[in-house]
């Protein structure tokens, strides 16, 4: 998880350079009410942007709703000036096709991020760091991680004995002193 969690903040940092690299070209230098509104809208998202990578960063807790709010955004913001872009290019504006193409395929792949956002093992991942490592589910099973790999282990704490072992490192799952 913590791969997948990296290559998520990495992509929000690429997201808000590139929202910054448009934003800083104009749109075009033409100051249509269009372009206005792009440019408040950038002016936005940006600061959201910034905040949300530091807050994944660190785990924060509520950085993972905040990361979702920018990733959809942010991918609805490309999405919006891609098809936007095709629509004016495919009714004879002069410009270039390959902007908007590839405006559009980015805001599609950033939205795609939003689902593994939401992922129950993501989200239980990303709490078990800015909350505690543990999460109660119910019947008396509750969602911890391994000491050893992190990774998330669903357990009744009840029936754990100083012999279990995690699956994934063969790492003990209690310390003799936590069995005292």
């Amino acid at each position: 998880m913590s791969r997948v969690h990296g290559h998520i903040v990495r992509f929000c940092v690429i997201d808000c350079i590139l929202l910054l690299m448009l934003l800083l070209t104009g749109f075009g230098g033409s100051l249509s009410t269009l372009s206005l509104f792009m440019l408040l809208a950038a002016l936005v998202i940006i600061p959201l942007s910034i905040v949300s990578i530091v807050m994944l960063y660190r785990k924060s807790t509520g950085g993972l709703n905040v990361g979702i709010a920018n990733l959809s955004l942010t991918g609805s913001y490309f999405l919006l000036i891609g098809v936007l872009g095709l629509y004016f290019y495919a009714n004879g504006s002069e410009g270039n096709i390959l902007l908007p193409i590839a405006l559009s395929l980015l805001g599609i792949s950033t939205l795609r991020r939003v689902s593994t956002m939401r992922n129950p093992a993501y989200s239980t991942w990303y709490q078990s760091y800015s909350n505690s490592s543990t999460i109660v589910t119910g019947d008396n099973e509750v969602m911890t991680l391994c000491p050893g790999c992190s990774s998330i282990l669903a357990v009744i704490p009840s029936k754990l004995s100083p012999e279990d072992l995690c699956p994934n490192c063969d790492c003990k799952l209690v310390s003799i002193e936590e069995s005292d």
